[in-house]
């Protein structure tokens, strides 16, 4: 199922499972998210049109992180006027996956995979036997420290004190 959704003043073209880069949204990493200014909604066999919107119409989200979008230089210049202003800009952004859409009562959800619990056992049991057939390293002996050397004897230098000059 396919869903043009608005937000953040711009217009998305959705799949379930899709994930895209929108405005910032309020919400912290995990939270759902429901957007209800559906544009148009198509199915294998049915596209439904709003006019502007549809009525019932819910795109459903989850929020996978909240980021910043690359830096952006703004760069003023007035020719000659020696007038340069060079600033950088970095947009707050949010990162969703879409999780279903649905219209009225009809539903599209992301495929979910499901791991049965037949695999986790036998991927349990493998890694106990990785560990078991794994020989114990014995811990290798300490090497003695080397001898060291004799710090070279150092000469003593005496200074020969300044004559001052008098006249």
């Amino acid at each position: 199922m396919l869903a043009v959704f608005k937000t953040g003043g711009k217009q998305y073209s959705v799949k379930s499972g899709q994930i895209l880069k929108v405005e910032k949204l309020n919400g912290s990493q995990g939270d759902s998210v429901y957007f209800n200014d559906v544009l148009a909604v198509s199915d294998a066999s049915d596209h439904t049109i709003g006019s502007p919107l549809i009525k019932g119409a819910i795109v459903e989200a989850k929020i996978l992180e909240q980021i910043r979008d690359k830096k952006i230089i703004v760069f003023k210049k007035r020719r000659r006027k020696n007038y340069r202003h060079t600033q950088g800009h970095r947009q707050y952004l949010t990162v969703l996956q879409i999780e279903s859409i649905s219209v009225g009562n009809k539903k599209s959800k992301t495929p979910t995979k499901e791991v049965k619990k037949q695999d986790k056992v036998a991927k349990n049991s493998s890694k106990e036997e990785m560990k078991k057939a794994a020989p114990k390293k014995k811990a290798a002996p300490k090497k003695k420290a080397a001898p060291k050397k004799k710090a070279a004897v150092k000469k003593t230098t005496v200074k020969k004190k300044a004559v001052k000059k008098i006249g």
